[in-house]
């Protein structure tokens, strides 16, 4: 049997119209029944190909074709001219295509609705208005498919994803501590929670970790660094059994043990005797020198002024940052954790009677190619580093906003500071340690054949502009160089200064200590910034905490509460006597 069908588009019932070609030609309409609701069986004929087939009667009425349903008034077209416009900042009456705002406030988003065109920062009616969709949806999805398998692959990267719609974490600051956080978030709950991290620079070219000298000590004055800096030690050495992915070769951070040597007069030697004290009681590997000693032990130093010195024998050295970084990101992307190319425009907020229950639950962000997209989140923390001040601007702080707010002045701002490399051929060689001056000039090796770099913190009345990331090279030539020729004997003929870059610390002006802990506003958010760079030795110790703090709203293994803001609204700062 010879069988041609043709279809035609008449929905629900579809139509066939079959050609037989047999001993006797026959022409039928068959029509698709309701099988369910008709219990007769269909009249046979002599032919035993036909006895399958339905046939029409008169009892048989057809179907008709039920009413099309009323075409759905679309909701109005929204034009996203500028990030303003979305809140109705601008006069409205001045823009014809306003933007539609829905009943809860919140500006409504054509990118949460399904096939939406976004062209040109226009968004035009959705595609499911349009006539035969299942026809044409097939079609852009199997034309998809195949331009996919062309090009060699199979799933879209997070980039041709863009930005999700809900995450329950957001981790705002793609630097070191939010990849920290992010990876110790994932490594304790992989499938509990969607996590995503917005960084504005995925390349890291600003970013502090990569522009930062990679030292790890363990001399520090107060007892919750001590501890941050013995777990994240520990754990930078054993990074590649901590952050090695499978199928993957292992990260290599480049860790060079070698202690610190700080130096102090005759000023600052009880201080250093106390430090001493504390960091033997709680575990710490440090040896106290006096001058004598200094000199027996390193011979390259010149002890004249110095009357003590402190030399850390066990974890402590260098490592490449950015090294580190780099294996945060992909064994936290790994996990699953989604990381987002955008820029922090602002925040929506969800405001209660009482500010104890104002929220925070959205963040409006600008992605590389224009398009202003907003992400809702349950849980935010602010790793944003020197950048935070502007976070807090969003937030309200120090703004003319209608509550207590308005008079906080946000501590946390950016600071720009210098490292100069330089060779010395007859400079010390594997024995010379991370020189830490009575001054706060410090000096290490880079490699080998005689390259170091060097650096000093300005005072305040020396902080440079931190409008571009230029070098100032007179700062060596008058700070640094002398008390290097002078303290270091190798140095005093042979210096010739190679480079320099610049890169910016988030300075806590109160008490140089970071800010981690609750907002005191909104509940939601939680803030890791301030480090003054100690933040890419610190990262390990503040991932776990922050994750401890997220999941079980409490610290377990480091208590960091001193570090929260309520030090800041009682005026009692902390005090670390090994500032750099």
């Amino acid at each position: 049997m010879n069988g041609l069908i043709k279809k035609s588009y008449h929905f629900p019932r579809k139509i066939f119209q079959i050609s037989l070609s047999s001993s006797s030609s026959t022409t039928r309409q068959l029509y698709y029944r309701n099988f369910s609701s008709s219990s007769s069986s269909s009249s046979s004929s002599g032919d035993d190909d036909t006895n399958n087939l339905p046939t029409t009667k008169q009892s048989d009425k057809v179907i008709e074709k039920p009413k099309q349903k009323e075409k759905l008034e679309p909701r109005k077209i929204v034009v996203l001219k500028d990030h303003e416009n979305v809140y109705g900042i601008k006069d409205k009456d001045a823009d014809n295509n306003a933007v539609n705002i829905g009943p809860d406030g919140v500006p409504y988003n054509p990118m949460n609705d399904p096939y939406y065109s976004n062209e040109f920062m226009t968004y035009k009616y959705p595609q499911y208005f349009t006539k035969y969709l299942g026809f044409k949806r097939a079609k852009n999805i199997v034309k998809e498919d195949i331009s996919i398998l062309t090009k060699g692959r199979i799933h879209k990267t997070r980039e041709e994803l863009g930005c999700p719609n809900h995450v329950d974490i957001c981790i705002f600051g793609g630097g070191i501590i939010g990849t920290a956080i992010a990876y110790f978030l994932k490594e304790k709950a992989p499938f509990g929670y969607k996590i995503a991290v917005i960084e504005r620079d995925p390349s890291f070219t600003r970013c502090s970790t990569a522009l930062s000298t990679g030292g790890l000590r363990q001399q520090f004055s107060l007892e919750e660094n001590i501890l941050m800096a013995q777990y994240s030690a520990e754990f930078i050495r054993n990074a590649r059994k901590h952050l090695s992915i499978l199928d993957g070769e292992p990260p290599d951070l480049n860790y060079h043990p070698q202690g610190f040597l700080t130096l102090a007069d005759e000023s600052q030697a009880e201080q250093l005797i106390r430090n001493h004290q504390k960091q033997i009681e709680m575990g710490t590997l440090v040896e106290l020198y006096t001058a004598e000693r200094l000199k027996e032990k390193f011979p390259m130093i010149n002890t004249d002024g110095i009357v003590l010195g402190s030399y850390g024998v066990q974890n402590e050295g260098w490592f490449d940052p950015l090294a580190l970084l780099v294996a945060f990101k992909a064994k936290a992307q790994f996990f699953g954790t989604e990381f987002v190319n955008a820029e922090i425009l602002d925040f929506n907020f969800n405001y209660d009677y009482h500010y104890e229950q104002t929220t925070c639950n959205y963040v409006v962000v600008r992605e590389p190619d224009g398009n202003v997209r907003h992400v809702e989140f349950g849980l935010g923390v602010i790793a944003t580093g020197y950048e935070s001040h502007k976070i807090a601007k969003f937030l309200g702080y120090g703004e003319n906003v209608n509550d207590w707010r308005s008079a906080v002045n946000f501590p946390i701002e950016p600071r720009k500071r210098y490292v100069y490399a330089f060779n010395s051929k007859d400079g010390p060689g594997l024995n010379f340690p991370f020189l830490i001056d009575t001054t706060g000039t410090y000096c290490r090796r880079e490699g080998l054949g005689g390259n170091f770099i060097c650096g000093r913190s300005p005072s305040n009345d020396e902080e440079p502009d931190i409008d571009t990331l230029d070098v100032d090279y007179s700062y060596f030539d008058r700070r640094i160089l002398p008390l290097l020729k002078h303290r270091v004997e190798p140095f005093e003929s042979d210096i010739k200064l190679k480079g320099a870059w610049a890169g910016y610390i988030d300075y806590n002006r109160i008490d140089q200590n970071p800010l981690i802990g609750q907002d005191p506003f909104f509940k939601n958010l939680i803030w890791a910034t301030g480090f003054g760079g100690l933040g890419v030795q610190m990262s390990p110790a503040i991932g776990r905490a922050m994750m401890e703090f997220l999941l079980n709203s409490q610290y377990q293994t480091i208590d960091l509460r001193a570090f929260s803001w309520e030090r800041l609204f009682n005026n009692q700062p902390l005090k670390e006597a090994y500032q750099y």
